[in-house]
């Protein structure tokens, strides 16, 4: 199958380098960060989707998850308010419960690390969003074994500038933001943004009499400054402030969206955030740039366990609670969050190196409060990371170009918790990529890369916890085996090609990928009775291969198609669950076989637009535990708009055919009623949600 990628690529390439093609300054440059420096997308030697401004205003997208559907092979899993958990090409954490966890698809902010904080995307006043598949371990280090998502808010302009949003919906939504920025002085600018965005959310609970359990209520501000100080001396300030107030509500024992659970939980971030670039233009054999950030953040999870209600004067709705094998539990983890880094970077003046020098602490204390915990539980864990990285650009001749990149990492982590338990981790990793990029002619150019991304190992807190305090007690040897668990590592070869028509009606970006996963990482879980305990732990390898199709085509002045398609092939090698599960040979969890997305807009006339888009997934394992699935799922959306000098009016919908999606799902038994028989348990993505928004730009 590989070799048949391979040769379509080709194919591709050499279709496109047959015609005549105009010059390169005529091309509508989409420019991406990813490679240590700004280029085109057409010019980048790593697959990437991007989503510009104009592409969110489309779907009305409020956040990330919201828009991930549209990337070839990018999937992800909720288990909350938001799905907030991103896997890419199949490999992605799923939740986070008592442990500490290393995020394989990370996430930066304006420079700022919000990996697995996925509910802090935000999209308003977000100019791009890009998604980096595969491991971008010498630009991102340990948080992009599998990939990275990078989002740059507006900049501000020496010129005033206003943004106004305000937008509703079904299910009582509504959001509204404003946006300004203005010049002060002849080389200073900012731009400040406030947004908010509410709904009642896609769950009723009958019990409680209330529609809003899973409701989202979001805020977000932004300041960014830019100060030109001296000639050589740039200095760049952001400073984000979140609240998300989310509620949690999603389980039901008949897998519905009506629930009676009579203490629904809570998804909650309040956080700051600040980043500080310096930047220095003065030396004659480098620029240099120092980077500073840190990230303040209060987090609450929480959710009723047993998902009803024990109400005797509510017999016939909180039968399964009543049941003499009911129980009552609820679960609340409660984290605080403290990241600093700072980076010092080299740059050459051609552009044609780069090295650096990257500090980062994290320090995260938790408290659970759990019903059959005897006493709250705490922990606390401390890592740093200090790595060493460098990339350097070598011409060949003058249509071939070398890139080689290498990055050395050193992870510690040190934990500590309420019972007296202390662990240590330290980890040194090593990661590189070497890329040669080929001009074909000036428009298509090809490329093959081999990098190795990383991710850290780390400690199975609630593993040590149920070994020493409660539950699971015929299991303690076995979780004291599994303390810790080691790093993993990903090899990823890739084949690519990118290309533009000579008319530039046509962009395509082809990729074929073969990735090997080394001392792979797994999550699982160990039940007995209605008490579960999650653990990492190490599977001797895996596989993951396939192909990443992206392009745009303008059929005429009045019609544009774009879409996407990712074929992708995953398996486990040497994996036996604790209940005894030997999932060899089994794919992947998260790691559907086809996704794509097809989007067509249509300009009825200069002003007036209508889009039709429909995407879709194949089946795929919700975990590596059990073999249940989330069916294959085909969704059309739509909106009509109409755009005038400086206002635009949208009418949108999602789901339109209002099927039923799924975000996470479960195999276990929590049903009294039918003697905790195991069985699927499933959280619904959005239904059908269709609104207006309104947005003014001067």
């Amino acid at each position: 199958m590989n070799a048949r990628l391979c040769l379509l690529a080709c194919a591709v390439a050499q279709s496109l380098s047959f015609s005549a093609f105009a010059d390169d300054s005529e091309i509508e440059r989409i420019i991406v960060t990813g490679d240590f420096k700004s280029e085109s997308i057409q010019e980048l030697s790593a697959s990437a989707s991007l989503f510009s401004d104009v592409e969110i205003a489309a779907r009305d997208a409020k956040n990330l998850d919201e828009l991930l559907n549209q990337a070839a092979n990018v999937n992800f899993t909720a288990g909350a308010s938001r799905g907030r958990f991103v896997q890419v090409r199949g490999i992605g954490l799923r939740s986070q419960f008592v442990d500490p966890i290393n995020p394989s698809v990370g996430m930066v902010i304006d420079g700022i690390n919000y990996s697995g904080l996925g509910g802090a995307a935000m999209l308003f006043d977000i100019d791009q969003v890009e998604i980096y598949r595969g491991p971008q371990g010498t630009r991102f280090g340990a948080d992009a074994m599998a990939g990275m998502i990078h989002m740059e808010s507006a900049d501000p302009t020496l010129a005033p500038s206003l943004k106004v949003k305000v937008g509703a919906g079904n299910y009582n939504a509504w959001d509204a933001g404003i946006a300004a920025a203005t010049g002060f002085g002849e080389k200073s600018s900012v731009r400040a943004s406030f947004y908010q965005n509410k709904s009642d959310g896609y769950v009723k609970n009958a019990y409680l009499g209330r529609d809003d359990t899973q409701n989202i209520d979001e805020q977000v501000g932004r300041i960014k400054l830019h100060s030109q100080l001296t000639e050589n001396w740039r200095a760049e300030f952001v400073a984000h402030f979140m609240d998300i107030d989310n509620g949690y509500d999603a389980f039901t024992l008949d897998n519905s969206r009506i629930s009676v659970a009579d203490q629904p939980g809570k998804d909650t971030q309040e956080s700051n955030a600040f980043g500080l670039s310096n930047i220095y233009t003065g030396f004659d054999f480098a620029d240099i740039a120092l980077n500073l950030t840190a990230l303040d953040a209060d987090m609450l999870y929480s959710f009723d366990e047993d998902w009803v209600c024990n109400d005797p004067q509510e017999p016939a709705l909180c039968k399964a609670g009543l049941h003499p094998w009911g129980y009552s539990s609820i679960d609340s983890y409660e984290r605080e969050r403290q990241d600093h880094s700072a980076e010092l970077r080299f740059t050459s003046k051609s552009g044609n190196w780069v090295g650096g020098l990257y500090y980062q602490s994290r320090e995260v204390d938790l408290l659970r409060l759990y019903t059959w915990n005897d006493g709250d539980f705490t922990s606390n864990y401390d890592s740093d990371n200090l790595a060493i990285y460098g990339q350097v650009e070598t011409p060949i001749s003058d249509k071939t170009r070398l890139v080689t990149g290498l990055r050395i990492e050193r992870n510690e982590g040190d934990y500590m918790d309420v019972h007296g338990v202390s662990e240590t981790v330290d980890d040194t990793m090593v990661g590189a990529k070497v890329a040669l990029e080929y001009q074909v002619v000036p428009r298509t150019m090809i490329y093959t890369s081999l990098s190795r991304g990383y991710k850290a190992g780390g400690i199975n807190a609630e593993a040590i916890a149920k070994a020493n305090d409660e539950g699971l007690s015929q299991d303690a040897e076995f979780f004291l085996n599994h303390r810790t668990f080691d790093p993993e590592y990903l090899w990823n070869a890739e084949f690519g090609v990118k290309g533009s028509s000579a008319d530039q009606r046509l962009n395509v970006r082809i990729t074929a990928f073969y990735m090997h996963r080394d001392n792979i990482q797994l999550k699982a879980w160990k039940t007995e009775d209605q008490q579960f305990a999650g653990y990492f732990d190490n599977g001797n390898s895996g596989e993951n291969y396939g192909l990443e199709i992206e392009g745009e085509y303008a059929y005429s002045p009045r019609l544009t198609l774009s879409g996407s398609l990712g074929l992708l092939e995953s398996e486990i090698d040497g994996f036996v669950t604790a209940d005894g599960i030997d999932q060899t040979d089994r794919d992947q969890a998260q790691a559907p076989n086809y996704q794509y997305a097809i989007n067509a807009r249509f300009n009825i006339t200069d002003a007036l637009f209508v889009n039709v888009g429909m995407e879709g997934k194949d089946e795929y394992y919700f975990s590596n535990s059990h073999d249940s699935q989330a069916p294959h799922v085909n969704l059309l959306n739509a909106s009509i708009g109409y755009q005038a000098d400086y206002w635009d009016l949208n009418f949108w919908v999602r789901n339109a055919l209002d099927e039923d999606t799924y975000t996470r799902g479960f195999e276990f038994g929590n049903n009294p009623v039918n003697e905790y028989a195991t069985q699927t348990y499933v959280q619904y993505g959005e239904p059908r949600v269709a609104g207006v928004s309104f947005t003014y730009e001067l």
